[in-house]
């Protein structure tokens, strides 16, 4: 093992900075990577060491425990290279530790197109693919070119494209049939240089309208403009108040349970969907519930966002869970309707 990596290795690390909802946690053993060779050698230390891999981007959407047995990987690699360029697009690859937003900052600033409705979703670049991240009708599979990564077992290196990623709402393998097996390295996106814009999202063409932008003429920047004083509107800082943004997933239910909502509720807020179904506003749900602004035992779900669970005081994610079942209960006895979180439970 590399005098390195030993000198980066740190135990008993306090990671209650390092997640955005603030709750306790103590990794048995820690280490920050920085480069490919600290990665190989953390990977083979894991190996010899029978030691289970638990990996960390930004912790802006994670549920971490108490104590993490094991390594606690934290993905701070950084860079970026363009590996093709035409007449209307330009193919990207990015490490895994940028900042999404600042990625997306500097997407716009080149008048590049194809996330610019995902602004200020904090984060990592390799942890985007795992959650699909989506905002404002976008989800990042439309601009996706590829995913690198490497396997725990083995340090095999790895290369899926988009269609093998399997992705979905808020889902995709490395959650599923990948999950705990590898390690996100690097990902490729595919920009448009050319005008491709996704305003009809009604909460963003009114944001559009209120700066008095002609929709004719929309701008990527004009997109990330309205999406960033949408998001600052309505969720809380991080570094101010902890929160993982949005705590859980828009339900998708069939026609059938839709038009019995509907019956009751008629105000209820639905988008169509493909095969017959409907995705539910989670967040008209939480408030018609009477959830939104309410405190229970120091946890709280935003005044001004429902769908924002926040922890002021620095909770436990035990603690955070048994809210969550008293959320999870209202909604489900009230419309009939099961709601899932968003955040992974590591």
């Amino acid at each position: 093992m590399t005098s390195s990596f030993l000198q980066k290795c740190h135990q008993n690390y306090n990671l209650q900075p390092l997640n955005t909802l603030a709750v306790p946690s103590i990794a048995e053993h820690f280490i920050d990577i920085t480069d490919d060779s600290t990665l190989l050698d953390t990977l083979a230390f894991s190996r010899d060491n029978n030691y289970p891999l638990t990996i960390l981007g930004g912790g802006s959407n994670v549920l971490l425990p108490d104590k993490i047995h094991g390594l606690v990987i934290k993905m701070s690699t950084h860079g970026r290279s363009i590996l093709s360029e035409n007449d209307t697009h330009v193919v990207i690859r990015f490490d895994a530790g940028e900042q999404w937003h600042s990625i997306v900052l500097w997407c716009v600033e080149k008048n590049l197109y194809g996330i610019e409705n995902l602004a200020l979703i904090p984060g990592t670049i390799g942890a985007a693919p795992i959650q699909n991240i989506g905002a404002y009708g976008v989800e990042l599979t439309s601009c996706l070119e590829s995913v690198e990564g490497l396997y725990f077992a083995s340090n095999r290196r790895f290369t899926l494209d988009n269609k093998d990623c399997f992705f979905a709402y808020r889902d995709s393998v490395f959650k599923n049939v990948l999950r705990d097996k590898v390690i996100i390295t690097h990902v490729t996106l595919k920009l448009s240089k050319v005008p491709r814009l996704e305003i009809e999202y009604p909460v963003l063409k009114e944001q559009l309208l209120k700066d008095k932008v002609m929709l004719t003429s929309v701008t990527s920047l004009d997109v990330a403009r309205a999406v960033i004083a949408i998001r600052q509107s309505k969720l809380p800082d991080p570094s101010q108040l902890p929160n993982v943004g949005s705590f859980f997933k828009n339900p998708i239910i069939d026609e059938l349970s839709y038009q019995k909502i509907l019956s009751l509720y008629p105000a209820v807020i639905a988008y169509p969907m493909a095969n017959n179904c409907y995705k539910l506003a989670a967040a008209w749900l939480i408030d018609q519930a009477g959830w939104r602004g309410k405190v229970v035992d120091n946890i709280c779900m935003h005044e001004k966002q429902a769908l924002v669970l926040t922890n002021p005081n620095g909770c436990t994610t035990k603690e955070v869970l048994l809210f969550v079942d008293k959320v999870c209960e209202s909604i489900l006895e009230k419309f009939g309707v099961a709601l899932e979180i968003e955040p992974i439970q590591c």
